[in-house]
């Protein structure tokens, strides 16, 4: 599996865990300041021990504010005045804590990195590691390398884990408006079929009103002819509306299905889409195609999943459509299982229309939707019409 493919189930758990775990690193590395601070309270003077603990305690401090306030993507501009504090301090730390400083060398390095943005964090981040090479007062080479490698691999670890940690965040965010807007464009289409049906046909009834208010009383042929024509317009008009109310107009099942697979991958739920047989009677692909358009929007809005299934199982002359998802959110306290939604409600009307049925459950945070719909189109209205012809004869 690639990464992007994993990154499809990413949801707010992902999220939540990715941000836990790095404020855990975080939080728990700060744990290296002990060393330089037991060193500065058992071997220097009263003095410098004081000025070695107000220095670390501060350092320490300014790390933890600006690590975790990354994590939680709650930057400011005041985070750059505690980044030059920081700076401050770890310039003036070696001289009072001794060799050891290089125990929480890390900090200041990860602070830029996740404080400061592009070649400016780069900056500071290599600025700093090098400062642990001119800074310490220990005359030990070794291990000012070594102190210092690991300065580095600690900082970088840390930094890319901060960072994963906010892309996780803005990707999740990046896929709710992208599914926001996708609803919204489907939305402007909807109320531009209305705009094309309506628009000319209402200038048209508009003109010929107006111009049927000018015809004189005595031509009462041609005033009823014009009548007839603006009621024809307008009874074509109420059959174009139904039609895109309902569906009829440019509705396709193979259309609505594609649609709804790019919006819910946009959204990064992992589609399994069976195919459908081709043999479907019109009026039950175009409710099928509202059904499938209703559990998507049902999946964006009521769950958190990362899987949407839609299997097909014949039975005789009819088919079962399951559409399942998982990541099914528990019921608030105010919600009451017995009420239902009016999307729902309505699809079952809409399946009730072409001889189909719709069902639903709940199971191991699951939810699936059943539509059970003929598999062709029936022969018993010819039949009947054929046996009555043969009785005439």
């Amino acid at each position: 599996m690639g990464a992007s493919q994993r990154l499809r189930g990413v949801g707010p758990g992902t999220v939540r865990l990715a941000r836990v775990t790095a404020g855990v690193f975080l939080v728990g590395m700060a744990a290296f300041a002990a060393v330089p601070l037991a060193e500065a309270l058992g071997v220097h003077p009263a003095v410098r021990a004081t000025a070695a603990v107000v220095l670390l305690i501060g350092l320490t401090g300014c790390y933890l504010w600006l690590a975790v306030r990354a994590v939680l993507d709650m930057g400011s501009r005041w985070d750059l005045v505690v980044l030059g504090g920081m700076c401050a301090l770890a310039v003036a730390i070696p001289f009072a804590a001794g060799p050891t400083w290089l125990s929480v060398g890390f900090m200041l390095p990860l602070a830029f990195a996740v404080t400061l943005r592009g070649r400016w964090a780069a900056a500071g981040f290599f600025a700093s590691l090098a400062a642990c090479l001119v800074l310490p007062t220990s005359q030990d080479l070794s291990w000012v390398l070594f102190g210092s490698l690991q300065n580095l691999l600690t900082a970088g670890a840390l930094a890319g884990l901060t960072i994963f940690a906010t892309l996780l965040a803005e990707l999740q965010r990046t896929r709710e408006e992208a599914a926001k807007l996708a609803i919204t464009e489907e939305r402007l289409r909807f109320a531009r079929e209305l705009h094309d049906v309506l628009g000319h046909n209402l200038s048209v009834i508009a003109m010929r009103t107006e111009l049927g208010t000018r015809i004189p009383p005595e031509e009462i042929g041609r005033l009823r002819r014009e009548l007839k024509e603006i009621h024809d317009i307008a009874r074509r008009s109420l059959h174009d509306v139904r039609a895109v109310v309902k569906g009829y107009r440019e509705m396709s099942l193979e259309s609505e299905l594609g649609g709804v697979r790019r919006v819910l991958e946009t959204a990064g739920v992992r589609c399994d889409f069976a195919e459908l047989p081709p043999s479907l009677p019109p009026e039950v692909r175009v409710a099928l195609a509202w059904a499938v358009r209703e559990a998507a929007t049902n999946l964006l809005r009521h769950s958190d999943a990362t899987v949407c299934l839609l299997g097909v199982e014949p039975d005789g002359d009819r088919i079962t459509v399951t559409v399942a998802n998982d990541g099914v959110r528990a019921p608030g306290p105010q919600a009451d299982p017995a009420v239902g939604g009016s999307g729902l409600a309505g699809l079952d009307e809409r399946l009730a229309q072409v001889a189909g049925s719709c069902g639903r459950h709940t199971e191991d945070g699951w939810f699936t939707l059943s539509l059970n719909v003929p598999g062709r189109r029936p022969l018993a209205p010819a039949l009947t019409t054929s046996a009555a012809t043969g009785d005439r004869r």
